[in-house]
Formats: C-alpha cells, structure tokens, sequence
C-alpha cells in the first residue's frame, strides 16, 4: 500500500501522524512519502492508494493568507485524486474546522485532540495529539549538585506549579491565562508554589518530576503540551475544564475525578484545598494519569488503529 502526505512544514501537530506512518513504514506495512505542499502541483499522485492531505490550519493566518493561492489550487488537485482521500485536521483547538474553506466536504478526517461535538460533525476516523518532545516512560532524574542522576523515585517538594507562558497573538489564551495565574498567585493553601516562568528550561523534565499538582490552562485550544508533559511526569494534572469534552489522548479516554482533576475560575481554590489536604488522593489520581498516559498516547497502538483504516478505506 501507497500512502503520500501532503504537509505544510510549518504546521507542529503533523508530527505525531508522521511518527506513525514512519513506524508502519519501518515495519513494511506501507511504502510512504511525504512532501510539502508547495511542491504538490508539480508532483504525481497517481500511483498512490492513499493520499493525506495536511494543510496549515491557521487560515486566517497572513501566512496562511500568502500561500492561499496556491493552495486552492492543491485543494483542487487533492480533491480530484481518484483513490482514498483523507483530511488531517492539525488545528490546536479541536472544536474548530482547519477545513473550513473546504464547507460540507464529507471527507474522511483525522483530527489533533478534536472536540467530541466534532467527531460526527466533521467525520472524524481517527484522533491523533499534540507530539511531544518528552518520550513517555523517559527516566526521572534528580540533580546532586549540577550532576543529573537517576531516581526511582523524587519528593514532589512542589506542591503547585504554574509556570505559563501568557502568550502574544490570542487574547482568549492571554486572558485565561492571566486570570487563572492571579488566582495561584493569590492562593494562600500552600507554601510550596512555583509561578516563574522559565522559556526553554533545559531541566524541564527533572523539573516536572518534583511536581505535585500542574496547572495546565489552555493553550491556543483546551489542551496543550503541558498536559502530556503533566501526565508522563506522573504529577497531577489539574486542568482548566475546557479539556472535558476533548478527545485528547488517540487510544484511550481521560476520566475527571479518575485520571485528572478539572476546575474552572469559581472553584479553582476550593479543588486546590481539596486535594492538598488528601495527598494519596493525588497520588492515587496521579498514578492512574499517568497509566491511561502511556496507554493512550502510544505511536505503536495508533499505528496500527492507523493501518486497520486504511485496509478498510482502500
């Protein structure tokens, strides 16, 4: 089987789709290529089975805006693609259409982390999300001195952390941001509260590993990076409740109360008491996270998820 990805370099969530097919590539399940969408008009399709098509989601981007040209034109050429068509949706925000231009295509579609109101809505086949730098299972590390050393086990010495970045470009992601930082800011429940956003921490991951609860606000959509970074490094992830009806992990389901802890600017604080002063609790919630984490995240599993929709579209 033949399979092209057609991709804008530039758009990051295609990077756990591309995990995949390399990985069923690797194990001869298919011969796969993939080029940039800028070469696609001067490219031949014709001896694929499959084609994906991954254009920026962002089109009201002046980046987006520049290429859109010829990008209707590859929107055609796509479309007039005799064999199995199939859409990847890489927008941030999983209740948005990356397609809109493309009104009541009925294509089949694979979506970063999509609102479950959009499964059916935009046919949506398979789910993928946000790739992560972090390897899951990677191994936790405490510092002796400035030396990493490996650790089974770290003390979670802090309790809350919520080093965010606020943003430039989207006002909503600023706002939220701002608002939910002011409340930990202003939070008097613990003594041990990390606030200090630090860009490109190279101890990042150690970093994680002393963590107890992560407040994970939004990003550019409900979830973001931080979310996985919060679930792999087995601390809890307390999320602003956007995440709730958000398909984010491909293989798996996250349960509030179960594998992470939803609040919103009302209760923020009273969730914080609660669970501070019911520590095996956190650890419980933590510890199931993480499980649903490496189960749910796994490239292996959605690959071959992947393969099965292929043998059935082709």
């Amino acid at each position: 089987m033949k399979v092209l990805l057609v991709r804008d370099y530039k758009a990051c969530n295609t990077a756990y789709l591309v995990y995949c097919l390399n990985y069923l590539r690797k194990r001869f399940l298919i011969k796969y290529t993939e080029i940039n969408v800028l070469d696609y008009l001067d490219f031949s399709h014709d001896s694929y089975d499959v084609v994906i098509y991954a254009t920026h989601p962002g089109e009201s981007t002046n980046k987006f805006k520049r290429i859109l040209p010829t990008i209707l034109q590859t929107d055609d050429k796509f479309q007039s693609f005799p064999n199995t068509k199939i859409l990847f949706d890489g927008y941030d925000n999983g209740s948005l259409d990356g397609f809109e231009r493309l009104k009541g295509t009925t294509l089949p579609r694979i979506k970063n982390s999509p609102h479950k109101d959009s499964l059916s809505k935009l046919n949506v086949i398979l789910s993928t999300t946000y790739p992560m730098t972090i390897s899951p299972k990677s191994p936790v590390y405490k510092y002796v001195g400035s030396f990493p050393v490996f650790a089974k086990s770290i003390d979670r010495d802090i309790e809350i952390s919520c080093r965010v970045s606020l943003g430039k470009n989207d006002n909503y992601r600023r706002q939220i941001r701002q608002a939910i930082l002011d409340k930990i800011k202003d939070y008097h429940g613990s003594n041990s509260i990390n606030t200090e956003y630090v860009p490109n921490d190279p101890n990042y991951k150690s970093y994680m590993a002393r963590v107890l609860v992560s407040v994970c606000p939004p990003g550019h959509g409900p979830g973001s990076f931080r979310h996985l970074e919060t679930l792999n490094a087995k601390s809890l992830m307390f999320s602003h409740d956007s995440i709730d009806d958000v398909k984010f992990l491909p293989n798996t389901d996250l349960i509030e109360g179960e594998d992470y802890v939803s609040f919103n600017l009302d209760n923020m604080t009273d969730k914080l008491d609660d669970l501070l002063a019911d520590k095996e609790r956190i650890k419980q919630i933590s510890e199931r996270g993480y499980n649903k984490f490496v189960k749910g995240y796994s490239i292996g599993k959605f690959s071959m998820k992947l393969y099965s929709k292929f043998r059935e579209l082709v």
